[in-house]
């Protein structure tokens, strides 16, 4: 399974060393085949994600995203969908064939291997719920979510948009160590519910870059324009693999239970050439391939944040009837109205100098109420049907239909 976790950090980009880890032990991560299917699940979906983000950008642009957060935070929603809604996010999650059972409780025990696996890692994932303390929410629900994600739930006065706000970014803070301050801009009237997750990791690199090795140097764009950054050095052994359209290498973190994965284009080839191979099934053929070869690296420093509404790219995935006010079924969360996602937020950070990479992201889903909701006038102004019956037996005396109200 190391492979898998070798994708998933490709996407999370993280991780972090612990100054008094020197001596704790590194434990190895063992997975069921219940866990195996959730985690090539989450690596397709997290790869057929960024591909659709990626073609959406209209400019040139730093890009990156945690398909474990919205992942999570997707599976907090699945507990509460039903009907079709709930078939569509097992299909685009490709969670297909497996029990809402089997999906919680892996994803239980992979964040509690995880978060507790190398000790010169520092990794947190955490996920909230709040919801209008008027608004009555299924207890099963809560129960669940509290149950397998560990969510840190709380019904807040939304009528305090003020109070609300700073609630829900502060949690949103204070899990990214301030790399990332909010996630909702404002509190709407028919909001009654936000669900987040947020992943924070913090890492040194297991061989470190010596910053009087960093200088200025060339880097050329897609444009073919050049611009000067500061670029690291290092030479050492690492994973290397040589493909037709890329070259590929893996830096590890901590201990090397963590790495970075870094696919270099080749001469003729840019990055959107190998976005579009992204697979789950190449990415696993050519972490296969990667061999321990002696690498002169030269890695620019960046450091930047990115944030993209993900509603446009889930719906082309197939997960529509959610944020359709007529179709979406959220029953599993409240009869108590017609709910629909009205919003799904994702925004990330990332940081890669001398010493390693500190990265975080957040995932917010907003639930409302949606438009389609019962009218308090009873307005008869078309045909309609009647009927006469007796109450305690409930029979039907009389039946009938007006169609024209002054017609004898």
């Amino acid at each position: 399974m190391k492979r898998y976790f070798s994708i998933l950090t490709l996407a999370l980009m993280v991780l972090s060393c612990a100054n008094d880890a020197e001596n704790l032990p590194v434990t190895n991560l063992t997975t069921t085949e219940k866990s195996a299917k959730i985690i090539a699940a989450d690596n397709q979906f997290g790869l057929e994600l960024f591909q659709k983000i990626d073609a959406s950008l209209g400019e040139p642009k730093n890009t990156m995203i945690s398909p474990m957060s919205v992942s999570l935070a997707l599976a907090m929603v699945y507990n509460g969908a039903e009907g079709n809604t709930k078939k569509q996010m097992e299909v685009m999650l490709h969670k297909a064939g497996l029990t809402p059972d089997d999906i919680n409780q892996s994803y239980k025990d992979l964040v509690a291997g995880l978060t507790s696996h190398d000790p010169k890692v520092e990794l947190s994932i955490s996920n909230a719920i709040y919801y209008r303390n008027t608004f009555p929410v299924k207890a099963n629900f809560i129960g669940t979510n509290q149950n397998y994600y560990n969510a840190e739930v709380s019904g807040l006065d939304f009528s305090k948009t003020a109070q609300t706000l700073s609630t829900v970014n502060g949690w949103v803070n204070s899990k990214t160590k301030g790399k990332i301050d909010k996630i909702i801009e404002e509190v709407k009237p028919a909001d009654i519910m936000y669900l987040l997750n947020a992943i924070y990791f913090n890492g040194e690199w297991k061989y470190q870059f010596e910053k009087k090795e960093t200088t200025i140097l060339d880097f050329t764009k897609e444009d073919k324009t050049t611009i000067q950054v500061p670029t690291m050095y290092i030479e050492k052994p690492f994973n290397f693999y040589g493909h037709q359209n890329f070259e590929l290498l893996e830096m590890p973190y901590g201990s090397g239970k963590y790495s970075m994965l870094i696919f270099l284009p080749a001469s003729g080839k840019n990055t959107s050439h190998v976005i579009s191979q992204m697979t789950a099934q190449n990415m696993d053929n050519w972490i296969s391939k990667l061999t321990e070869q002696k690498k002169e690296v030269y890695l620019p420093k960046f450091e930047f944040k990115f944030d993209n509404s993900l509603v446009d790219e889930l719906n082309a995935l197939g997960m529509t009837d959610a944020f359709n006010d007529a179709k979406a079924n959220l029953s599993g969360i409240s009869d108590a109205a017609q709910l629909v996602i009205s919003a799904v937020m994702h925004k990330s950070y990332i940081k890669v100098d001398e010493r390693g990479t500190e990265a975080a992201a957040v995932t917010g889903i907003t639930v409302g109420v949606t438009s389609i909701q019962p009218d308090k006038t009873f307005r008869v102004d078309r045909p309609f049907v009647f009927a006469i019956r007796e109450k305690d037996t409930q029979a039907i005396l009389f039946i009938g239909k007006v169609m024209n109200p002054l017609q004898n």
